[in-house]
């Protein structure tokens, strides 16, 4: 590789969202994006420019979020991979970790090379806390008819126009969306906790946030049931359900081919950690 050659980097990440105002970089608040640049610097002295596969809102937590970038280093992969690390936990004392890192062809992009993703959403719903689990749930502590919420989640498999549940500055020009499947579940020792995985070819701005908190109030009998079948059709925002918080989100995985895909859509168990 020539010396002014550039390489196309992909990298992995995991990030606690509590202290991160989202990925995207944005003027006067902290977020994953400046941390990662501020980093990448620190290890090579190189400014670069991250392209990364979703914003997220602030507060999301982050299992699996790809970006990528060109950069001429000639660091290896693994002094990338432990050099970051060192940096994220003991000069930034941050809650970002890198899984992964690899070279990737140059054609490759962190978000449209993507065919799908995979997030997670957690409810609780019960008096008792967990010290642990509450705080990266939704504690709903009004009465949740759990049979109705498993029902409602279902109206939102399929292709649909989910406008009505975009958040109202989202600027996407397409609002026709695909969600492949939706599964619901208790987590197996703790009942309380509701454990909701959703696929999907794209997302709009606080679409998942809004699913939820839709479902939620039609379970806690605070909207009709017809609420989410009938948002397709008029598009209103201002009839939907509130607008779940951000901390009971993760991103979970980020697919770049058919077959990852379809193997997770397959799959008949789902590990039960709360990211």
């Amino acid at each position: 590789m020539e010396e002014n050659e550039y390489q196309n980097f992909k990298l992995t990440f995991s990030w606690n969202g509590e202290k991160f105002h989202g990925y995207q970089q944005q003027p006067n608040v902290f977020t994953v994006q400046e941390a990662i640049s501020k980093a990448w610097f620190i290890l090579t002295k190189e400014t670069v420019t991250l392209t990364g596969c979703s914003r997220l809102d602030a507060g999301v937590h982050a299992n699996c979020f790809v970006l990528n970038f060109q950069s001429r280093t000639k660091y290896s992969l693994d002094r990338i991979l432990k050099g970051l690390n060192g940096i994220f936990h003991s000069q930034l004392h941050l809650d970002i970790s890198l899984y992964s890192v690899d070279h990737v062809e140059s054609d490759f992009h962190a978000r449209f090379s993507a065919n799908g993703k995979h997030y997670r959403y957690l409810i609780w719903n019960g008096f008792s806390e967990h010290a642990f689990l509450t705080r990266r749930c939704w504690h709903v502590r009004s009465k949740l008819d759990k049979s109705e919420l498993f029902l409602q989640f279902q109206n939102y498999v399929g292709e649909h126009d989910f406008s009505a549940f975009r958040a109202v500055d989202c600027g996407a020009k397409n609002t026709q969306k695909k969600i492949y499947k939706i599964h619901t579940q208790f987590h197996p020792v703790y009942p309380e906790c509701i454990i909701i995985d959703i696929w999907g070819d794209g997302f709009l701005k606080n679409m998942i946030r809004n699913m939820v908190g839709t479902a939620v109030d039609i379970a806690s009998n605070k909207l009709p049931k017809n609420t989410i079948t009938e948002g397709f059709l008029h598009k209103n925002r201002n009839q939907m359900g509130v607008c779940a918080p951000a901390w009971g989100l993760t991103l979970m995985q980020v697919f770049y081919s058919d077959i990852e895909l379809n193997s997770s859509l397959k799959a008949q168990t789902f590990f039960p950690a709360p990211c």
